[in-house]
C-alpha cells in the first residue's frame, strides 16, 4: 500500500511516518519500479503497536526496540519506563507542592529565597535579582528559612513599614533608630549572605532605589 493509505489505516499522517522511518523506528518499505513505497500489512501492525506503546509512556525509542523485537526484554524496559514515571511523578508532586506554597503566601513565580525576601509588591525585582545571583542549593534555602522565621519576619515587615514612612519630616533620630534595627536584623543571617561584585551591587541598587523618594534613596545608600 501507498505510505497514504497507511497513514489513513494507522490514524497518523504521512509526515510521522517518514519521521519514523528517518528513526529507523519503522521498518523502511520495499521500493516499487516508481521509487513509491510499497508497505505492508505488517507496517500498520507495527504503527499501531508503535503508537500504543508510546501512549503507555514509553519512548519513541524503547517503543520502536520493543515491536522490532531487540534489545532490552519487554519486561525490562517496562521497568525502566515505569521508575522513570515514577521520578516524573515525584518531580510534578513536589512542582505542586511549591506551587500551592506559592499560591498561599502570594508569591506566585517567585524561587523559595526571593519569596522569602519580599515584604511589599515593589520588593519583587529586586528579590528576583538577588536570588538569581545567589543560586540554588542548601544554603540558599537555609536563607530562605531563616527569613521566613516568623520572628525575623515580624521584624522585617515592621522596618520596611517604617522605612515606607521615611520622607523629609522623618528626624535624624528615626533613622538612626531604623538603621540600627536594620543592622540588628541582618546581622542574625549575614554570614548566610554571598559577597555580590561591583556591577551586580550596581543592579540591585537601582532596582531598590525605584519608586523611592529622595529620602528614602539616601537611606538605602547609607544601609549599603
Amino acid at each position: 500500500m501507498r505510505i497514504g493509505e497507511l497513514a489513513d489505516l494507522a490514524g497518523v499522517t504521512v509526515r510521522t511516518i517518514r519521521y519514523y522511518n528517518q528513526k529507523s523506528v519503522l521498518a523502511e518499505p520495499e521500493r516499487r519500479a516508481n521509487g513509491y513505497g510499497d508497505y505492508t500489512v505488517d507496517h500498520l501492525v507495527a504503527l499501531v503497536r508503535i503508537r500504543q506503546l508510546t501512549q503507555s509512556g514509553l519512548s519513541l525509542e524503547h517503543a520502536g526496540a520493543i515491536v522490532a523485537g531487540f534489545g532490552a526484554s519487554g519486561d525490562e524496559t517496562l521497568d525502566e519506563v515505569d521508575a522513570a514515571l515514577g521520578q516524573r511523578i515525584a518531580a510534578l508532586t513536589a512542582q505542586r507542592e511549591r506551587l500551592a506554597a506559592a499560591r498561599a503566601a502570594g508569591r506566585i513565580g517567585l524561587s523559595k529565597l526571593a519569596a522569602a525576601l519580599v515584604t511589599t509588591p515593589s520588593d519583587i525585582s529586586a528579590s528576583t535579582l538577588f536570588a538569581h545571583l545567589y543560586g540554588d542549593g542548601e544554603r540558599a534555602d537555609r536563607l530562605a528559612e531563616t527569613l521566613q522565621c516568623p520572628e525575623v519576619r515580624s521584624r522585617l515587615v515592621a522596618a520596611q513599614r517604617r522605612f515606607e514612612a521615611v520622607d523629609e519630616n522623618t528626624t535624624t533620630a528615626e533613622l538612626d533608630n531604623l538603621v540600627a534595627d536594620i543592622d540588628g536584623i541582618v546581622s542574625e543571617f549575614l554570614s548566610q549572605v554571598p559577597t555580590v561584585t561591583e556591577m551586580e551591587s550596581r543592579l540591585l541598587l537601582t532596582l531598590a532605589e525605584r519608586n523611592l523618594n529622595d529620602w528614602q534613596r539616601a537611606f538605602v545608600r547609607r544601609l549599603t
